[in-house]
Formats: structure tokens, sequence, C-alpha cells
């Protein structure tokens, strides 16, 4: 990813996380999540007028031992986002309006504005007891 408005987060060969700034422009698809990542995040810049074909997303017959991830995606305000590795803590992303981040990590987040900020998981919900693990 050469694009300066995206930055891959790695440590020790894992990709942790996927930062996408509010001031990206780059026109057309741009997927940023590897193909084989359980969330698939794209950024779509698109002119008026342009369209999509009518369709639908086929399920999934089967998944086992899928990666738990999560999409934050600041619509306002602002926010700091602690990435952990090996339930370390590894760096610190600070995110403002229009940024998102895909996280295939453990995390903290700080709120440092009032802020709006939409979540985008997995699911079904397993409950509170079996979602998280806390360190």
């Amino acid at each position: 990813m050469a694009e300066k408005n995206l930055e891959k987060i790695e440590a020790d060969g894992q990709l942790l996380a996927i930062v996408v700034r509010g001031s990206l422009k780059k026109p057309g698809y741009n997927f940023v999540s590897p193909v084989e990542f359980p969330l698939q995040l794209g950024v779509s810049i698109r002119k008026k007028g342009d369209s999509v074909k009518p369709h639908r997303h086929l399920p999934f017959k089967e998944m086992h031992d899928l990666a738990a991830q999560e999409i934050l995606y600041i619509e306002s305000g602002q926010i700091e986002v602690s990435l952990f590795h090996d339930k370390k803590k590894y760096k610190i992303v600070r995110l403002r309006d229009g940024d998102m981040i895909l996280l295939n990590c453990g995390h903290e987040v700080r709120f440092l504005k009032d802020t709006k900020m939409v979540e985008v998981k997995q699911g079904p919900y397993r409950g509170r007891d079996v979602e998280k693990e806390y360190f």
C-alpha cells in the first residue's frame, strides 16, 4: 500500500491493523484488506452517474476458526486506538473525522473528543462471556 492515506501496521509478520484516512481520494474501488481476511474493507470513490449492477452476496456454506475482526469508522470526533501484539501494547493510532481502521488484533479505545463512531464486526453475537478476552 503505497498510498499515503493507507497504513498497514505489522508486528512479527502479522498484519495488526489497516488505517484508512478520510483524506483518501484515489478514484475507483479501493479494497485494502487482504483477500483472506474475513472482513473485506473497501472505499469506493466514484463519479456522479456511475452505478453498480443489481446484485446480492451469496451466503458462505461453512466457516471454521475465522479470525474475529472489527472495523471502526469515525464519523465525527477523535479517538486513540492502542494496538496490542502478544497482549502487549504495540502502537497507538489516532483517528479523526472520516478515518477508519480494520482491527486484526487486541485493542483499546480512548475517546479524546465527543465522538460518533460506527463499529462493524462479524456476527452472530456470541454473548458477553464468549465474545471477548480482557487483558
